[in-house]
């Protein structure tokens, strides 16, 4: 199947909380692993912490693949979803971005 570059993204939808835990998985993964950390750390601060912050900072340069509905596949950027969600006022309030305690 051809892979395009897709422009037309869904205007109505942010990062889903299923992609935000994975995004935030896989970072946390990388950082206990050994990677070098792309905010300022605490001794204090969890792994999960330190990727919630660089993915709050924009630092994340990811790719989310969606499948749409026709069997495409469409390459979103975090970025520009976190944009959507923020603009929709979906991370704050769902509290997608805040921690669990």
């Amino acid at each position: 199947m051809e892979r395009k570059e897709r422009t037309d993204f869904f205007q109505h939808q942010g990062i889903t909380k299923y992609e935000l835990a994975r995004v935030l998985g896989a970072r946390a993964l990388q950082l206990s692993m050994g990677a070098p950390p792309l905010v300022k750390v605490t001794l204090d601060e969890s792994l999960i912490d330190i990727a919630r912050r660089e993915l709050e900072a924009g630092m994340l340069p990811v790719i989310i693949r969606r499948r749409m509905p026709d069997g495409q596949m469409q390459d979103v950027p975090l970025q520009h979803l976190m944009e959507q969600s923020k603009s929709t006022d979906l991370a704050p309030s769902q509290g997608l971005l805040r921690g669990a305690g």
